[in-house]
């Protein structure tokens, strides 16, 4: 890739935005990247693609020089290897709770000597076309593992979380997270709200990266104004509806005049 890999931005605490994307359409992923965005979260905690339709994406972004991260189910650890294999610039991982299933997610993701990641004839070698051993440093390197906190668990163990070594943000889950805390999709709920403060201080304690789910725009001037500048800007699906409603609603709003 021509411009600088998403792992370093994060190190730097450069302004990066993100988005969900549960479209497994190629065109549709070259669309995020001519949108401009700096990396997508391909979702397989809440779809039914299959490692194929994964693969795919990836192909198509690494063409379109975007970043994509993908989010596995709670415990999944399973899927990682593969995925990394596949051209993944990383892992986020739902509902990391405690430090200790931090670490295994962080074993899982890095080669030695951070983890213990299978070693393969894969993509990122060159199909053993390369020099192996560097080509283990430079995953090492790249490779971006990000924990989400979405329990009330996960929001008390978030220091804990964010300071495991090999883990280069926390995503928060307020949807999740709201749940959990017994006020379901209240996601401006006070003690939700608190919440979500919590897992951004920890994650200011532990000099590890946040990254905010923002929901209106004022919401992300606020994060801005405390330091935050990492966001995941909602999911390609209804970012597409309510274009199309949009683009719907102004002619037929020009008709009527």
């Amino acid at each position: 890739m021509s411009k600088q890999r998403l792992k370093q931005r994060l190190c730097q605490s450069s302004e990066c935005f993100g988005v969900f994307s549960s479209i497994s359409d190629v065109v549709a992923i070259e669309q995020l990247a001519l949108a401009g965005y700096d990396f997508i979260i391909f979702d397989l905690e809440h779809t039914l693609h299959s490692l194929n339709d994964v693969e795919k994406v990836l192909l198509a972004a690494t063409v379109a020089e975007l970043e994509v991260l993908v989010r596995i189910p709670k415990g999944r650890y399973d899927l990682i290897a593969p995925l990394l294999d596949a051209g993944a610039s990383g892992i986020v991982c739902a509902m990391v709770e405690t430090p200790e299933q931090a670490q295994e997610l962080v074993e899982r993701c890095y080669y030695s000597p951070l983890g213990m990641r299978g070693l393969n004839s894969t993509r990122l070698n060159g199909y053993a076309t390369k020099e192996l051993a560097k080509s283990l440093t430079e995953a090492n390197k790249q490779t971006v593992v990000v924990a989400m906190i979405e329990t009330q668990l996960g929001v008390e163990n978030a220091l804990q979380i964010a300071s495991t070594l090999g883990i280069d943000a926390v995503l928060e889950g307020a949807a999740d997270l709201s749940q959990s805390l017994g006020v379901a999709w209240q996601t401006q709920h006070p003690s939700v709200r608190v919440a979500v403060a919590q897992i951004a201080q920890a994650c200011e304690h532990a000099q590890s990266t946040f990254m905010a789910i923002p929901r209106t725009t004022e919401a992300v001037t606020q994060w801005q104004q405390s330091g935050v500048t990492n966001f995941v800007l909602g999911d390609d699906r209804s970012i597409m509806r309510n274009a199309h409603k949009a683009n719907i609603a102004q002619f037929k709003k020009e008709l009527e005049q």
